[in-house]
């Protein structure tokens, strides 16, 4: 072989390594981005602030950042969050799901909002914070955009409170549906306490979105002496198990159970509740508060 031929040929094996690289390259590439793009996790930091990691998107549900104090209202926070204000990273929205009441929104948790690019809460919530929330009305939807496309986001009926009560301003509540194109169609409750709500709503997400796959269900039995005589506020650990069964979506996530003086029902007996009728495997473990849990 000539040294003209060896060249070449040492060129075209360079040229063929390279090739099988790249390809390699690719396919590790291609295969990180579909992993990444149906990443699906959650992050309780305590009560009923909870991150989900959703679409591409980084999505804060009311968020309580206070470390603990009493409030004006009557309310404590007994233990702070996992992860404070500074160490959350990059939040793209919150849902929040009403102002009214100090363990759904504290006072760095207000100011946390200013910050925010995009806050969907109630229409009262957007009169009383401002302009840089989006006050929706039940099954009016809409689109946060992410790095990989669109969640569509939809406020859903909650009841702060038992069947056939009105509280009028004080108990404006919201839920939301998180759906889209490659995304979860995921179901979270909001401050409510009715299984007929929850009902109605789970009925009417499956014909507009088809069937949930992960339930966010804020429960804890929130009660305090001054509002309806005691009664529960939030759902019950026996009324979230029964919630459960009827979405029966792949997933729940419980949360709203600690870190205030209000919750009368803990994990413990929500973990009880949810053995006894039948749905304990849907339950995720969000332990240890601050601590990533997938959902994919």
């Amino acid at each position: 072989m000539n040294r003209s031929m060896f060249l070449r040929a040492a060129a075209a094996a360079v040229a063929a390594t390279a090739s099988v690289t790249l390809a390699a390259t690719g396919s590790a590439t291609a295969a990180a981005e579909k992993h990444s793009a149906a990443a699906f996790t959650v992050t309780h930091l305590g009560g009923p602030s909870t991150i989900l990691e959703i679409a591409g998107a980084r999505i804060l549900l009311d968020p309580t950042f206070d470390e603990p104090k009493a409030y004006p209202s009557g309310l404590e926070k007994t233990q702070g969050p996992a992860l404070d204000v500074n160490e959350i990273g990059r939040i793209d929205a919150v849902l929040l799901s009403h102002d009214q009441h100090d363990d759904n929104l504290d006072d760095t948790g207000r100011e946390l909002l200013k910050r925010v690019p995009a806050v969907f809460s109630t229409p009262g919530a957007e009169k009383r914070l401002g302009g840089h929330v989006t006050g929706m009305k039940s099954w009016t939807s809409q689109k946060l955009k992410t790095s990989r496309g669109a969640i569509k986001v939809t406020a859903v009926p909650a009841l702060h409170g038992p069947d056939g009560v009105d509280r009028g301003e004080d108990g404006e509540v919201t839920g939301f549906v998180l759906s889209g194109k490659g995304v979860p169609t995921t179901y979270i409750s909001g401050d409510n306490a009715s299984v007929k709500v929850a009902k109605a709503v789970g009925d009417r997400i499956r014909k507009q979105f088809g069937r949930i796959d992960t339930a966010v269900l804020f429960a804890g039995a929130a009660r305090t002496p001054a509002i309806l005589d005691n009664a529960p506020l939030t759902l019950t650990s026996k009324r979230a198990a029964l919630v459960a069964q009827y979405l029966n979506p792949r997933k729940v996530v419980a949360v709203h159970t600690d870190s205030w003086n209000i919750y009368s029902e803990d994990m413990k007996s929500l973990v009880k509740a949810f053995r006894e009728r039948g749905v304990a495997g849907k339950l995720v473990d969000l332990r240890p508060a601050g601590e990533k849990k997938n959902l994919s």
